[in-house]
């Protein structure tokens, strides 16, 4: 019913920015119910197939990767009947109108799930089997993502000494001999397995044990950071094979690559240029220094290039460090440790709110257009950085594809990450793993952080 008035919603409003005179009360005229019931059967066969009806543990980006999916299905199926002239509307109205129902839908499903999990209803109980590193790490990104409505009930580990154990505001309720106690005092409706290390006959024992006995058995592999976006399970007669391919090594995905970032590079600076004015205004106004400032980074196959960004600093910054460097042994860990310092005394006031707002990186659109940059990739550091923690073999693996504006590491919570190990991982995963759309993803996720301003300074 949601998705129905949805429709005719993006609908209407499509036709009413048309000005044809079709705006509500036109759309139950004889001419256009046909039209727009066809439409509305198209669609609800398109969800049904994509399983956008069945209340499933979805993140977010996978919900919208399915909206997507059927929407751009159904799109190609309505304007290929108009061109049989079997649909009434234009093929204008068809495709804002479509245009504006997955904006709709999109808000629709985020709120509706919200909604869900703010007063506890249709949530997903969960019981995660593995109380260590990996069963910590399911736990924060359960936290992390509402969207799903996953609730973890508890967690089962044979460790005498996580017995009583509390792992992110959930209790270790006892062994995994106890399960069957569990699901008699509470309804679980789904188990997580999470002990990667566990051997081939224990995961036998605990699946056979739990069927009939819950809804949904998972099982967490030994991968964490490895492989998963490019990931295919396929059963060979029988016997589970994972397959991975790296994406990035197909000329042809490096054109839609480069693509994209022409594309987006453009947007950006055509859709910011009142604001770069009138930033570069405020800079000049300060101190009158330069606008821009340019750093030498490391880009693709460990070529040098001179990356801009908004002049954060008073402009004789780099003489300064070096004066503070060499008086302050603290400070002098700290930078080494990061490349940057959390309360640097010489940002400027302006400054100080570029950074925040991370409005000091929108220059790099600019270096995206020459082509020294994508929009997403890995982290863009100074040689220093390479030579002090990637090593040659490391840094030829990153630096095969062409660092970004933003990446795994800045959608994951930017300078909060601060082992360096970890930053180099995620950089590793996401070459391993790129797609279009954990492109995508990693753009929301990264607007997200800047908009809720965590890690940035």
């Amino acid at each position: 019913m949601t998705d129905a008035f949805l429709l005719f919603l993006s609908f209407s409003i499509a036709s009413f920015i048309k000005f044809d005179g079709v705006f509500i009360t036109n759309l139950f005229s004889l001419e256009y119910v046909p039209s727009f019931y066809l439409i509305l059967i198209i669609f609800s066969l398109s969800y049904l197939f994509n399983r956008l009806y069945s209340f499933k543990t979805y993140l977010f980006w996978d919900e919208m990767k399915n909206i997507l999916k059927a929407s751009f299905f159904s799109l190609v199926v309505i304007l290929f009947i108009s061109f049989l002239g079997k649909i009434y509307y234009s093929r204008f109205v068809v495709v804002i109108g479509i245009t504006l129902f997955v904006l709709f839908e999109f808000i629709w499903r985020y709120l509706y799930r919200k909604i869900l999990y703010k007063y506890n209803l249709f949530r997903t109980n969960v019981l995660v089997i593995g109380a260590g590193e990996m069963g910590k790490i399911i736990s924060q990104k359960i936290k992390a993502h509402t969207f799903t409505t996953y609730d973890i009930i508890g967690f089962l580990d044979d460790d005498d000494k996580k017995s009583n154990n509390t792992i992110n505001d959930s209790k270790v309720l006892g062994k995994i001999e106890d399960i069957d106690k569990i699901i008699g005092k509470v309804s679980i409706d789904e188990v997580i397995i999470a002990i990667p290390t566990a051997k081939r006959e224990e995961l036998s024992e605990i699946i056979s044990h739990l069927e009939g006995k819950v809804r949904r058995i998972k099982f967490i592999p030994d991968m964490y950071q490895l492989i998963t976006f490019s990931t295919d399970i396929q059963d060979f007669d029988g016997v589970m094979a994972i397959s991975s391919s790296q994406g990035l090594l197909n000329p042809v995905n490096r054109i839609l690559k480069r693509s994209f970032d022409i594309i987006f590079g453009l947007v950006g600076l055509l859709l910011f240029l009142p604001l770069y004015i009138i930033i570069g205004l405020k800079i000049k106004h300060e101190d009158g220094g330069p606008i821009l400032f340019k750093h030498t980074r490391i880009g693709k196959d460990l070529q040098e290039f001179k990356m801009y960004k908004f002049r954060t600093m008073v402009p004789n910054a780099e003489q300064k460090l070096q004066e503070m460097l060499e008086k302050d042994e603290k400070l002098r860990e700290e930078f080494y440790k990061n490349f940057k310092l959390k309360d640097d005394p010489r940002i400027t006031k302006i400054g100080n709110f570029l950074r925040k707002s991370s409005l000091d990186e929108f220059p790099q659109f600019l270096n995206v257009i020459k082509g020294d940059m994508s929009i997403v990739g890995p982290r863009p550091v100074v040689k220093k950085e390479v030579d002090m923690y990637y090593g040659k073999e490391v840094a030829q693996r990153v630096f095969t594809v062409k660092p970004g504006i933003t990446g795994m590491w800045q959608a994951n919570g930017r300078s909060d990450v601060e082992d360096y190990d970890e930053r180099i991982s995620l950089d590793l995963y996401y070459i391993r793993n790129w797609s279009l759309w954990l492109d995508i993803v990693i753009i929301l996720k990264t607007i997200k952080s800047v908009l809720n301003r965590s890690g940035a300074y």
